[in-house]
This record gives C-alpha cells, structure tokens and sequence, in this order.
C-alpha cells in the first residue's frame, strides 16, 4: 500500500507539472517567442525581424537601455528598443489591442483585432510609444494629439535676429495656438555665426522644454518635446519647416525617407539639443 500511495502522489505531481508547462507555454514572461495570449511587435514589415512579446498593456515602452522594453527575438533589431522602431504586429490576444503615437496612450492611434496580423500605418510604423489591451481605440483624432496648423502663406524672406521673419512668426503663432508651447525664440544675433545662418537671419527657432537651457528634461518633458517635434515634422510641408532637432536627432524634409537621424553637429545638452526643440524654415540661404 504504501509503495504504491507514492506511486499514485509521484504520477499526480508528473502530471501536474505537465499541466503546468502546458500553461506556461501559452503568454510566457517575454521570452521573444510569440505566444497564444501575447501581443507582439516586429522590427521589420510582415511579421519579420526580432520580436517583442506583451501579455500586458504598456503606456511608454521606454526610449534609452537599460530601462526600455527591447526586441527580444533573433533577427533584425535584436536588443534595440521597441519604442519607435516597430512596423508590423501579430495580436494573438483574445480581444483587440490598439498601439499609440504618444505614451500614456494618446496621439494616431491603430486598433489590430483579436488574432490578425498588420503592418503598422503611416503614422505608426517606427513611431509607435505605447499599445493597450482589450481597447477599441476609440475615434482617431485626424492630425494626431495636435490639431492641423493653417498653411504658411509667407515667402522666403530673411530678417536679422532677434527678429523673426514673417514666414518664422506664422510657425511660432501655430506653436502657441495649437501645441501650448510658448517658449519658442528667434534668440539674439549671434556674432561667432555666419551672417546667414537660421537664427541670425530669423529663420529659425528655439523651443525651451526642460525646466532651463543648459538642464536635462524630465521624462514628461522628453515626451512634450517629441509631441512637438512630430508635430513639426508632420506638419513640415503647411509650415514650411526645413529641419527640425530634439534629443540628438534630427529630421529634415531633404532626407525624409531616413527618418531621424543622429545628430553629428553637436554634443552636451544644448549644443546636442536635448533641452529645446530646434526648428529651421526654409529660406534663402539653405543653412
């Protein structure tokens, strides 16, 4: 009897094991595996490159190592950051899930149904902050978090700093209409500058974000800046901006099709501009 008492227990403890790793199978702790009840993203386009699984809801993936939530998969992108560097999903959850422009689940947003497969949109591919479980996404907001500024109707003009020029103050009125934003400057002359540079020619401004110039911004602050960045960029064409700056980086309407890029001209938190957003419009000069 008691030999096989221990017999029954060790079967019931092997088949309880059995259950368990059946279960674990299905939304295991992010394992870059993606799994029955998991929300995933891909580096690449149709399901391709290094994968990120989520059994979770995420309202900001994170932006910097070693806090971000990375891309765990073999492939492409392995180890990068998942914040703005996904383009496509797989939703093997049992309801939708809906993958937003801005953390804490604002901004464009895409809602993927329950078991499909998609390619993040124009607005969300590479551009993608947090993604929400069990949400429908609601109504998407036609220009994002933002609303649409009017068109530029100024020509190139130049000025000489601190005055803008009349094309840089529509930019500047837009800003404060629609964003918030109200610390943006032309700045003053600046003497160890050629006499055709953005600023000293008033094609150009600068948009404080962190708490001072010469301070880091906070994490809300860092976001802020990047809403107005995006915005700026989206916006690039009715604005007539040239180039825009942050934490950096640097997009300009000249290489569009690489995104943001590294920004080479400088380094420190001003000079790499991590405590202003920075924006060029187009103008005579091209500088």
């Amino acid at each position: 009897m008691f030999k096989k008492s221990v017999f029954v227990v060790m079967m019931g403890a092997l088949i309880s094991a059995s259950f368990g790793a059946g279960a674990a199978n299905a939304a295991t702790a992010r394992n870059g595996v993606c799994e029955s009840g998991e929300f995933c993203l891909y580096y690449n386009s149709n399901q391709a490159g290094s994968v990120s699984d989520f059994a979770t809801s995420i309202p900001d993936y994170g932006d910097e190592q070693p806090s971000c939530y990375e891309f765990k998969g073999t492939g492409n992108g392995k180890g990068l950051c998942v914040k703005n560097n996904a383009a496509a999903v797989w939703n093997r959850t049992s309801g939708s899930v809906t993958v937003y422009f801005n953390s804490g689940y604002a901004g464009p947003r895409q809602t993927i149904a329950a078991g499909a497969k998609a390619n993040l949109n124009s607005d969300l591919k590479n551009e993608n902050a947090a993604h929400k479980l069990g949400d429908s996404g609601g109504t998407t907001p036609p220009d994002g978090s933002y609303g649409t500024p009017a068109d530029n109707p100024y020509p190139s003009a130049t000025a000489r700093a601190p005055q803008a020029t009349q094309r840089t103050q529509h930019v500047d009125d837009q800003i404060r209409a629609l964003t918030g934003e109200k610390d943006c400057w032309v700045g003053d002359y600046r003497s160890y500058e050629a006499s055709t540079t953005n600023h000293n020619t008033g094609n150009a401004l600068d948009c404080t974000i962190s708490n001072a110039i010469g301070s880091y911004p906070s994490a809300a602050q860092k976001e802020q800046g990047w809403k107005l960045a995006r915005w700026l960029q989206k916006h690039a064409s009715r604005l007539d901006v040239r180039y825009v700056i942050w934490q950096g980086q640097i997009w300009s309407v000249a290489r569009s099709s690489e995104g943001w890029r590294t920004y080479t001209a400088g380094s420190g938190v001003t000079n790499g501009h991590y405590d202003h957003v920075h924006v060029s419009i187009q103008n005579p000069y091209g500088d």
